[in-house]
């Protein structure tokens, strides 16, 4: 299981620490979003990613200078989290939204591929299934680490107002993914777990 705090300094001299993210760092948004990741039991690789997804920004948060993300920023979390997660990260922070839906969409199908794209560019973005889904379980432990974490919140409850389609996701990744969607939904938007 990955130690989440070994990388906490590494977090800090990013900076990441100093970013606002709603009512809170964007540091604790990130290791939360790595907590959830862990409770869905994804992959050690796919848990890193989590704990470093928002290095970049995103296309939702903190993306103003996505376009001209500088290439020693990426050598230097290449160096901390290596050269697979990093691919990850910067995959996700360049990812269109719209696009992830389509491609999971495609992927739904027996044959259909990921058609990700770069929000940049407009370019596809080349990943197969396995890939993709690695994104996609990145994604549904950022959206369900977007839970208000008190009353007076000012987060937008992202799994509440996408609901729909994180249910479907979150069942098409597995029961893993089920019962953590379950327990940080808190019941309010339950699926069913398949019996055996």
């Amino acid at each position: 299981m990955l130690d989440a705090e070994r990388y906490r300094s590494d977090l800090v001299q990013l900076g990441l620490h100093k970013i606002a993210h709603q009512d809170e760092t964007l540091l604790d948004h990130m290791f939360r979003a790595c907590a959830i990741l862990q409770d869905m039991k994804a992959g050690e690789h796919v848990c890193l990613a989590g704990l470093f997804h928002g290095v970049y920004g995103t296309e939702g948060l903190h993306n103003d200078n996505v376009e001209s993300i500088p290439e020693e920023r990426r050598v230097e979390v290449r160096a901390v989290v290596g050269p697979r997660v990093e691919e990850m990260i910067h995959t996700f922070s360049v990812m269109n939204y719209a696009s992830l839906g389509k491609s999971f969409r495609n992927i739904m199908r027996p044959k259909g591929e990921p058609a990700l794209k770069d929000r940049r560019t407009g370019e596809e973005i080349p990943l197969d299934r396995d890939e993709f889904e690695d994104l996609l379980r990145m994604k549904l432990g950022d959206v369900l680490a977007h839970m208000p974490q008190q009353v007076s919140h000012s987060h937008l409850n992202l799994p509440a107002e996408y609901a729909g389609f994180w249910q479907i996701a979150a069942e098409y990744l597995g029961p893993d993914a089920v019962n953590t969607w379950n327990t940080f939904t808190k019941g309010q938007l339950w699926i069913e777990p398949e019996q055996n």
